[in-house]
């Protein structure tokens, strides 16, 4: 870690109290902002069928618009429960449900300390995280660095300005950059910016804007009754200077044609009532929206003050004027308008999408007023002959065709980063809760597990013990639903097991020791591990403790390394086997607490199967694997000294085995 990123993490740190009081000081305003704070902090609540997924962080709405074609992409790979939007402002948040309702999961990111991005990623734990546009956080991108999950930008966009202060702040960002598995620039000046501050060229490409693919078919087709026989002016994003200028010319111009209606929608959801205010103040009057109130053919200014209608608003317009390019901001998305072929008005002040606005003047498609006065014209013009309009808005849908792809191109650069992971295995979790005990199970393997089923007793008559060698207990070979299934009671062990032998602390389902075995290992299939499938878990609490049970599938075939060692000695290829298991296994940073030779299987085809995941974790870092075998190196020799193992050479078969784990492994072989 380089004396930036701690200096950054400590002034990250220092600013905590302050963000959380301005979230609650915003609050009382707007309610959402003070709502889910636990969440700024990493408290998530995470379902666990989330765990394993992919997350997209899209930071407010205009990103949120942004991925959507990208989303529903991925909803044709994976299945929606494995998605996760994250977004820092509620108004990202409101368009997410806008568009998919509760169907795909939301969380807000956290604030970029250490502690509070650890809890988050912990919780979740992605396998990928996808970036919309540009939101870079440094403690967000050193802990997934650290944890292996690969990051990427999409939809990226750098203007110069952003280049320069990030080119100022060059010891803090440069290793995040260094570190992206992929950049997909919007368009070719945003790349070579992105290049130019340290992302590997090989690993930036410009995919093309992902906004030219939004889908135009979901708003309306018909014009809505209200604006018959009006000539409708969309004003979208707009910012306070934008409002003002167009109010000091519309009642002139209204004056002039009385069909003028202006929908006024306003960037900022806050602004709402701010908005209204002034147009009360200036004596216009205006319907609202938010209060389904309808412009009489007396009234020429609709305030769109409600979330999510803005693309509605633009299919049934006349002419579209592009908020923030009047005003100091860098001009919003014209695409939203463009995609419905209309013709589009924008001021002077558009280096957000630079090249998008350049595109526009070249096709034709739209028009750049310098000032107040020409947006009044342009406006004034329409009112005389819609039709230079009406072709400026055929040009602009076919920009917007000519380019399309974005989408295709980005999931192609996105491909290989899953392409041994198998989405499949992340089936939804059922869960069942009676008398507080609460059983997941995978509906896949079972159609339905009860508490009951966890219990040796008349009804499991077939039910039989294995013994292992090793652990606290014995585990008991049964069936649950199409499967037969190892169940394991968790015991405790040493001192602790004087006072409780299977009690634990604890009041939390999810952070229980059944259930981050069941998670981890159902992670674990999704990346084809060789690993058993996991098939139901039960936390069974009382006060503040708990019981713990689990079942896994049986693995057919299988004996562990003391029984083969028991017996004969093991070929070559056996010691490959398991080298390669465990190389694999810490490839994706899968910590075994107990790897031991009782925990290491050999099925009759010769294939390596590691089992028994209690108190395992995904672990950051690489330290701690040399340390995972030299335990089973000591297991081995432990075993032999009790002559347990009697066909064990340490000289013979533990360097074959490392010569195994040294080798880089296929992460796709052995699919399970």
């Amino acid at each position: 870690m380089s004396p930036a990123h701690r200096l950054y993490r400590l002034f990250v740190r220092l600013l905590v109290p302050a963000v959380l009081g301005w979230l609650w000081w915003r609050g009382r305003r707007e309610p959402l902002y003070a709502k889910r704070l636990p969440e700024r902090l990493g408290m998530i609540e995470c379902p666990p069928e989330a765990a394993g997924g992919i997350l997209i962080h899209a930071a407010s709405a205009g990103e949120v618009q942004a991925a959507r074609p990208l989303i529903e992409a991925l909803r044709h790979q994976w299945r929606d429960h494995s998605l996760t939007v994250s977004t820092v402002t509620p108004t990202g948040m409101q368009m997410l449900r806008d568009h998919w309702g509760a169907v795909i999961r939301h969380v807000y990111l956290p604030l970029d300390t250490a502690g509070a991005t650890a809890r988050f990623l912990d919780r979740l734990q992605p396998r990928m995280l996808i970036l919309i546009e540009r939101e870079v956080w440094p403690e967000l991108l050193w802990q997934c660095r650290r944890r292996y999950i690969p990051v990427v930008i999409v939809n990226a966009r750098l203007s110069e300005r952003s280049a320069r202060s990030y080119r100022r702040l060059a010891s803090l960002f440069r290793p995040a950059w260094s570190h992206l598995s992929w950049v997909a620039a919007a368009e070719p000046e945003s790349q070579a910016r992105y290049i130019a501050l340290g992302v590997p060229a090989e690993r930036c490409h410009s995919t093309g804007n992902l906004k030219f693919d939004m889908p135009a078919h979901e708003a309306p087709s018909v014009r809505p009754p209200v604006f018959n026989g009006r000539l409708v002016v969309v004003a979208g994003s707009t910012h306070q200077d934008e409002e003002d200028i167009l109010l000091s010319f519309w009642p002139e111009l209204v004056r002039q044609d009385p069909r003028l209606l202006l929908v006024l929608v306003p960037r900022h959801p806050q602004r709402f009532d701010d908005v209204a205010r002034n147009l009360e103040r200036a004596g216009l009057a205006f319907a609202r929206h938010s209060r389904r109130e309808q412009p009489t053919q007396d009234v020429h200014i609709w305030l769109g003050d409600t979330m999510g209608q803005l693309m509605q608003w633009y299919q049934s317009a006349d002419l579209c004027f592009i908020g923030g390019s009047l005003a100091h901001v860098g001009g919003h998305n014209a695409l939203e308008a463009m995609v419905f072929g209309k013709p589009v008005l924008f001021g002077p002040h558009t280096h957000n999408f630079e090249q998008l606005y350049q595109l526009i003047e070249t096709a034709g498609a739209g028009v750049r007023v310098r000032s107040a006065e020409e947006l009044r014209q342009q406006v004034e013009m329409a009112c005389h002959d819609l039709g230079p309009f009406r072709s400026m808005g055929h040009r602009a849908a076919s920009l917007v065709r000519q380019h399309q792809g974005a989408t295709a191109r980005t999931l192609a650069m996105l491909a290989p980063l899953w392409a041994h992971h198998d989405p499949a295995a992340l089936t939804p979790i059922r869960t069942a809760s009676h008398q507080g005990r609460v059983v997941w199970w995978d509906p896949g393997l079972s159609d339905e597990v009860a508490s009951a089923d966890f219990d040796l007793g008349p009804h499991q008559g077939d039910a039989r013990p294995m013994a292992t060698g090793s652990g606290r207990g014995q585990v008991h070979l049964t069936d649950c639903g199409r499967v037969s299934v190892v169940l394991r009671h968790y015991r405790r062990g040493g001192l602790m097991a004087r006072i409780s032998k299977d009690r634990f602390m604890g009041t939390r389902v999810a952070s229980s020791r059944a259930m981050r075995e069941y998670q981890l290992l159902r992670l674990m299939r999704s990346w084809r591990l060789p690993v058993p499938a996991p098939v139901a878990a039960r936390f069974d609490p009382k006060g503040f403790t708990y019981r713990a049970d689990i079942m896994v599938a049986m693995l057919p075939g299988t004996r562990n390394l003391v029984q083969r060692l028991a017996v004969s000695t093991l070929p070559d290829s056996a010691w490959e086997a398991v080298g390669r298991a465990i190389r694999r296994m810490h490839e994706h940073q899968v910590f075994h607490s107990d790897l031991n030779a009782h925990n290491l299987l050999l099925d009759d085809t010769g294939l390596a199967w590691i089992v028994d995941f209690d108190k395992c974790v995904v672990r950051p870092g690489d330290d701690w694997k040399s340390a995972n075998l030299e335990r089973l190196l000591r297991s081995l020799r432990k075993e032999a000294q009790r002559q347990a193992i009697r066909h064990w050479s340490e000289d013979a078969h533990w360097p074959t085995l490392i010569q195994a784990y040294q080798l880089p492994p296929d992460l796709g072989e052995g699919s399970v």
